[in-house]
């Protein structure tokens, strides 16, 4: 079991939930750091600044060895308050000056280089310069208290992340809503495209992808579908054309050897030609159906009672049945079972189920015809059955029990079968050798407000 999901959304979403985390953690600590950075730096500036101001300040003292410090930088110094604080040490480390709290300061650690050098010691920030006073070398330290109610780098810089962080993860997971919100769009007109591919059949191959509102990366797999949909539209015109054209010329020379044969002398040879045009015409009739179907739409389906459709379909097939020897017999209910469809193709589907359970049984068999109230037509005969393992095979185009028989290459009950589909209906074939057979057509039932036209 794999933890990565099929769904692009849902894959989307998790790698976005991992960037999130990923950010939420690295970007407060990249940015703490930057800022701590910064922050140094503008310290480190305003201390070299400071102690630059010191050393321009410091001159000897009028009398004695001592300096003396311009009096406004000794008053900026004065107070503590600040945390800030300054000394200006000799070679051997005594302190020649210094702000009035410099005892607290730990200037003694501070190194004594021969350039401008930064110091940290604990809470405090420091730099030491180095200041030549005729032959005498002094160092100017000064340092920072950073735990000082003076010193708000830090402070800003907490208060900062802490504001930060809050803002930035609401943001982080808005991002994945808006995201959700713009590929659920994109992806529901994905889908809404897939629907109305997936009622694209034999039947209505004019019906055409919208490519208007899809992605600029699903666009061109509408329009490939398209030119698809063109190419099976021309190639099933094509063949529709081809098998009601073979159909149609079949029929003057099968007319032709109808009439031919009856002059033949022997009887027995002519029982077999004719029983052999027979069949033919069988076949060129289904040919004829075949074709008629590739080429049906739903829009010319209307609403017309069962019980009249089968009931024209017996009265159509009833003498030839008889002459086989075969009765028939119709069951239907007294009110109208109106049903959804074409009636000429629900009779050529009802008629082959008859023509096929008189042909294909002995004589003597009982046909019976039901027409459920629920839009079922129903044939079943007590004959020998289907000689199959599963008789739903026997639906499939060209299958026959027995390959030795050309009645009907194989073609009857696939053209049932392919009625259905039209009709979105269905065809349950139930059978057992030596128990008969009983095929069943489910029609759709016509809502109860559309009238029924006369079949």
């Amino acid at each position: 079991m794999t933890f990565w999901p099929r769904s692009l959304i849902a894959r989307i979403l998790l790698l976005e939930l991992g960037a999130i985390a990923i950010a939420a953690i690295a970007l407060p600590m990249l940015l703490t750091s930057f800022l701590r950075t910064e922050a140094s730096r503008y310290e480190q500036r305003t201390l070299e600044s400071q102690a630059q101001a010191i050393a321009q300040s410091i001159a000897r003292a009028p009398t004695g060895p001592g300096v003396r410090i311009d009096p406004v930088i000794t008053r900026i110094y004065a107070s503590p308050y600040d945390g800030r604080a300054f000394v200006i040490a000799d070679r051997t480390g005594t302190q020649v000056d210094g702000s009035p709290d410099a005892e607290l300061v730990p200037w003694k650690t501070a190194p004594r280089a021969e350039v401008l050098t930064s110091f940290r010691w604990g809470a405090f920030v420091g730099v030491s310069l180095p200041v030549r006073l005729g032959a005498d070398r002094l160092w100017v330290i000064v340092t920072q208290d950073l735990t000082g109610p003076g010193a708000i780098l830090d402070d800003v810089v907490r208060g900062f992340i802490r504001r930060y962080d809050p803002v930035l993860i609401s943001i982080l997971l808005l991002l994945p809503l808006i995201n959700s919100a713009l590929i659920g769009r994109l992806v529901f007109a994905v889908r809404s495209v897939s629907q109305r591919a997936a009622t694209i059949g034999p039947h209505n191959l004019d019906v055409r992808l919208e490519e208007a509102g899809l992605p600029l990366e699903v666009a061109p797999l509408a329009r490939a579908t398209n030119d698809l949909l063109m190419r099976l539209q021309a190639s099933f015109r094509h063949q529709s054309e081809f098998v009601a054209n073979v159909a149609h010329e079949l029929r003057t020379p099968l007319a032709v050897h109808r009439v031919e044969l009856e002059a033949v002398e022997d009887a027995g040879v002519r029982a077999r030609l004719r029983q052999s045009a027979d069949r033919l015409g069988h076949v060129v009739a289904q040919l004829e159906d075949l074709a008629t179907l590739e080429v049906m739409a739903e829009d010319k389906f209307e609403t017309f009672d069962a019980r009249l459709l089968a009931q024209d379909t017996i009265g159509l097939h009833a003498p030839q049945i008889l002459a086989a020897g075969d009765t028939i017999a119709l069951d239907a209910p007294s009110s109208p079972v109106p049903i959804r469809g074409n009636p000429v193709l629900a009779g050529v589907a009802l008629a082959n189920l008859i023509t096929n359970a008189s042909r294909h049984t002995p004589p003597g068999t009982v046909i019976d015809v039901l027409v459920g109230p629920d839009g079922v037509l129903l044939v079943q005969d007590n004959g020998p059955g289907i000689a199959a393992s599963n008789p739903q095979d026997a639906t499939q185009r060209y299958w026959r029990a027995d390959h030795q028989r050309s009645d009907g290459a194989g073609l009857g009950l696939s053209i049932v079968r392919r009625i259905m589909d039209v009709h979105k209906g269905r065809l349950t074939v139930q059978s057992r050798p030596g128990e008969g057979t009983c095929i069943s057509l489910r029609f759709p039932l016509a809502p109860e407000s559309e009238p029924t036209s006369p079949s």
